[in-house]
């Protein structure tokens, strides 16, 4: 992991700490209690649960040895290492996901105005009930593994309590303006937490658990929009039927914007079986297309895994998909509730399901759910109405579609995949070419902190070599984050003299991966999700041709 160092001599002013430092272990845990007693920077981070995992490697790139990672599936997690950029210091970083980026514009308002607090401010385990579940003997600790890209060893409390608590850091996916929108959280002067640049571009892309995505490439290849090769190790009926093994460029299903809207959007298109492609001889093929009657469904309605009012990724869907710059516009999914809108008939889709999940791992738990028929972690299935064709082993099973960040499952270990919007994959390539546009600035909305750590893992996110190391390769390609067109740490600047061979911001370059558009204003002094983003002033950049 590429590590932001600061100079010997900031470092030592910001981290001096008690040369005997070190973290101790009792029972494979943490000993917190013994922690407390030594040198500790601790951090309060709320908002953005699509960051979480960029995130975890800005905090992972500041620690050595093992990094423990407390977590429980209500969107809490607290990381715990010795500090790698400070001699005999113990970081300790909490994180609340809970409600999305609306939860950090709340909590900034709080620290503006401390009326708010009691209704505003986050939640976060405290450092003290870890420590005692530690001793009570009632935190767990898996092995080492792989999370996010980064290797951790989860640990389990049992009993930790939380607390509100000022944060150091509030993400918020796109501009603090969006959240007065009703459909994202209604939350009233959010506006007046104005950001003038992003830390990071995020790509954001559109998911369809795997029934559906298999369903899509049968229909595709059909259409003749993909090779027929794409669905060699589809087989109906079979297992391998939801395990698609072709998830490349060329073999991805797409669908336009206007499409995305209908399936997206209150009270349009209900019924998969109401959208089709046009084939090379111009008849009309359906979306979706089973191969065995007993793949499909028994109820064709759309179920779409959404998030609460509030999240970031939601509103930059509502921006991007559905033009969302009003506070009256119609949203997509304005309840809080797990499950709005039931279905009503037995076989036709003609009511949308619409899921509405608090965090980014509840929405994976929602299609997984829904793609296996079952209720599974923090996704509880509904009653749903099982009959119709399926089999009786998946009769409640449904094709759902989703929002998700591009750092998620480039593994494809879970029962979802990314597809393509009108034709171009959710790359950081296509991104930076103008090519896909689901994209947003990542924002931190806190007043500036004056907590070391944080300021460091702020400088982390904004990094050009850390945000190089945070991308993850999916079968078709490279994405998740890029730099952002206005970030002084991606050289050369635009005022600066270009020396030939120099790669400009506009073109690609996967070691230096920066996005040369940006929702910045051109007087560059305030970010507004709401406006067309564009390349900014600079007679030294150019815009990419294709």
């Amino acid at each position: 992991m590429n590590k932001l160092l600061l100079s010997a001599a900031v470092t030592a002013a910001m981290f001096a700490g008690n040369a005997q430092a070190a973290l101790q272990l009792t029972g494979g845990a943490p000993d917190l209690t013994n922690a407390l007693t030594q040198t500790v920077k601790e951090v309060w981070i709320s908002g953005s649960s699509a960051a979480t995992p960029f995130v975890e490697k800005s905090v992972a790139a500041d620690c050595t040895g093992t990094v423990y990672k407390y977590a429980n599936s209500t969107n809490d997690f607290t990381w715990v290492c010795d500090s790698s950029i400070a001699t005999s210091t113990i970081n300790i970083v909490h994180k609340r996901d809970g409600g999305g980026s609306v939860t950090a514009i709340k909590s900034a308002l709080a620290a503006a105005t401390p009326a708010l607090a009691a209704t505003y401010l986050p939640t976060y385990w405290t450092t003290a009930s870890l420590a005692a579940s530690a001793t009570a003997g009632t935190t767990t600790c898996a092995a080492s593994s792989t999370s996010n890209g980064v290797a951790v060893t989860v640990c389990t409390p049992t009993g930790a309590s939380a607390v509100q608590h000022n944060a150091d850091i509030d993400l918020a996916d796109v501009d603090g303006a969006q959240f007065e929108s009703a459909a994202n959280g209604g939350v009233a002067n959010a506006s007046s937490l104005s950001a003038t640049k992003g830390l990071a571009t995020q790509v954001f892309g559109i998911v369809v658990n795997t029934r559906l995505y298999a369903a899509m490439q049968v229909a595709s290849v059909a259409a003749g929009k993909i090779a027929s090769s794409c669905i060699g190790g589809i087989t109906p009926g079979a297992s391998s039927f939801n395990t698609p093994t072709n998830n490349t460029d060329a073999c991805m299903p797409s669908l336009t914007t206007a499409q995305l809207s209908a399936i997206l959007g209150n009270n349009r298109a209900t019924d998969w079986y109401n959208l089709y492609f046009t084939d090379t001889t111009g008849a009309q093929n359906s979306l979706v297309t089973v191969q065995n009657i007993a793949d499909q469904p028994a109820n064709t309605d759309v179920h779409y895994c959404s998030r609460t009012a509030g999240s970031g990724t939601l509103a930059t869907i509502n921006i991007k998909l559905e033009n969302q710059c009003s506070k009256t516009n119609e949203a997509f999914a304005t309840a809080n509730a797990q499950t709005i809108n039931p279905e009503v008939d037995a076989t036709t889709g003609n009511q949308k399901v619409v899921h509405s999940m608090s965090g980014s791992g509840d929405l994976e738990n929602c299609l997984e759910g829904l793609n296996d028929g079952v209720t599974k972690a923090t996704f509880t299935l509904p009653t749903l109405i099982s009959t119709g064709n399926a089999s009786a082993s998946v009769a409640n099973a449904r094709w759902a579609i989703g929002i998700m960040g591009l750092d998620r499952n480039s593994t494809v270990a879970k029962k979802y995949r990314f597809i393509k919007v009108d034709g171009f994959a959710p790359t950081a390539q296509n991104v930076v070419e103008g090519k896909y546009k689901i994209w947003a600035e990542l924002v931190n909305v806190a007043a500036t902190s004056t907590n070391p750590l944080a300021l460091d893992i702020l400088a982390n996110l904004g990094s050009a070599s850390q945000i190089t190391a945070l991308n993850v390769t999916h079968p078709f390609g490279l994405s998740g984050f890029l730099g952002t067109a206005n970030n002084t740490n991606f050289p050369p600047s635009y005022d600066a003299a270009i020396a030939p061979g120099t790669k400009l911001y506009a073109a690609w370059d996967a070691a230096r991966p920066v996005n040369p558009w940006t929702h910045t204003t051109s007087t560059g002094n305030a970010l507004n999700h709401c406006r067309t983003p564009s390349i900014p002033t600079g007679g030294q950049v150019a815009i990419p041709t294709f």
